[in-house]
């Protein structure tokens, strides 16, 4: 077993906050249809799981980020926007 001081990186809980954000986004792209599901290989539109991942992922962006960098806080709001720009025009296709 490894012990925890031996570990020369400490993964802190922002850095998994936005792996979960991330997780959160690729389940909105894929859900708005835009990337096939990884597992089927197939186009699939389920824009209500897309929008709770989409909300999902802002209400876990508004917790970290006066944490973050500049740099990747704009990363993080250009994330959000484009989410969320794609999601109104699928809703808008029907």
């Amino acid at each position: 077993m490894t012990d925890p001081e031996s570990v020369d990186e400490r993964i802190d809980a922002p850095a998994v906050v936005l792996t979960c954000i991330t997780l959160l986004a690729s389940k909105a792209w894929e859900a708005m249809g835009l990337v096939p599901d990884p597992a089927t290989k197939q186009i699939e539109r389920h824009l209500d799981e897309a929008q709770l991942a989409i909300d999902a992922a802002a209400a876990l962006a508004d917790l970290i980020r006066n944490r973050l960098p500049d740099a990747e806080r704009r990363e993080l709001e250009t994330l959000l926007t484009n989410l969320r720009l794609n999601y109104v025009e699928q809703r808008a296709k029907g």
